[in-house]
């Protein structure tokens, strides 16, 4: 076993979180055995004391295809490059913006900004430390490309009954506190889609959906995003938002709590310089689906030093 897979199988996970206003520090955690839980609570875990810097960064993270792959990389940097070691903690995207507030995480790495997160981002901003864009993306809803496009190609045509009929009445959501789900729910109010109804899952469940939909070329809208690698995968396209509602293109940033830079300056400069190229990740996206997003985010490391080494040293 790797290195990397040795971190890697520390890493923790929260399930069944329940509102995003509760503690964290009340929350028990699944870990690897044999060490068995742990909470979040436990004095030798607790966030103050920013002295000890051996006690492991917490890395709050979603179920997400991009979230899942940049958060192992950041680990795997911090943890090897930096000799950090880091608990990577799921965790519905609301509970995370307000735990890395708290302090109850050290840092997040999904903050859309800036529209899709601008409600969790303006209640925590004054809170939180912003280090910066990592890569960009899109969000929208869309189509498998043999529905044909003179037929559909925005959604506000989706206001004919007969049309929103050909897809069941339904878009195929993925979890429900996400930013794409509540702008998708707004884009059902803006646009007077009354016969139209969001059907929240989660990442997989929208894949999976997608994915026999496909093979069975059925009529289909789902919820989506860029960079993701089903658009690698198969013949996909946006349908066209004149009401803007799900914005243009977003940066996508990590933030961290308050202290962090004073705590662990080294990972926040690491931060402040961490960006993948969009064509970089579309293809570690889709070798993470062949492979596994560990050993994607293993190779790619090891083939971009130089990358590394700026990002870590600062050196070009």
């Amino acid at each position: 076993m790797t290195p990397f897979q040795n971190w890697r199988r520390r890493s923790v996970l929260l399930a069944g979180l329940g509102l995003a206003g509760a503690s964290l520090s009340n929350i028990a955690r699944q870990a690897q055995p044999p060490e068995g839980n742990r909470e979040l609570s436990d004095p030798a875990q607790q966030l103050g004391g920013s002295n000890n810097t051996e006690r492991p960064l917490r890395l709050g993270w979603s179920p997400w295809a991009d979230a899942e792959l940049i958060s192992l990389m950041v680990a795997a940097v911090i943890e090897q490059e930096l000799k950090r070691p880091v608990e990577r903690v799921m965790a519905d995207i609301g509970i995370q913006y307000q735990s890395v507030a708290r302090g109850d995480l050290d840092l997040m790495l999904m903050a859309w900004l800036p529209l899709t997160h601008r409600e969790y981002w303006t209640d925590v901003r004054d809170r939180v430390q912003d280090y910066g864009p990592m890569y960009s993306g899109r969000l929208g809803w869309i189509v498998p490309n043999y529905v044909p496009e003179s037929i559909i190609n925005s959604i506000e045509q989706l206001r004919q009954p007969s049309l929103a009929a050909r897809f069941n009445n339904r878009v195929q959501g993925i979890d429900p506190g996400s930013g794409l789900n509540k702008t998708s729910r707004d884009a059902l109010k803006r646009y007077d889609l009354t016969t139209m109804e969001l059907v929240s899952s989660s990442s997989a469940a929208m894949t999976a959906v997608l994915a026999k939909a496909i093979a069975e070329e059925d009529w289909l809208i789902a919820t989506s995003w860029t960079p993701h690698w089903m658009f690698a995968r198969y013949q996909l396209r946006f349908l066209k938002d004149p009401k803007g509602v799900f914005g243009g293109l977003e940066r996508i940033h990590s933030i961290g709590r308050p202290g962090l830079d004073q705590s662990a300056p080294s990972v926040a400069a690491f931060l402040n310089r961490f960006h993948v190229p969009e064509p970089d990740l579309d293809a570690l996206l889709l070798e993470a689906q062949d492979t596994s997003p560990a050993a994607a985010v293993e190779r790619y490391l090891a083939e971009n030093p130089s990358r590394l080494r700026y990002w870590t040293t600062g050196s070009i």
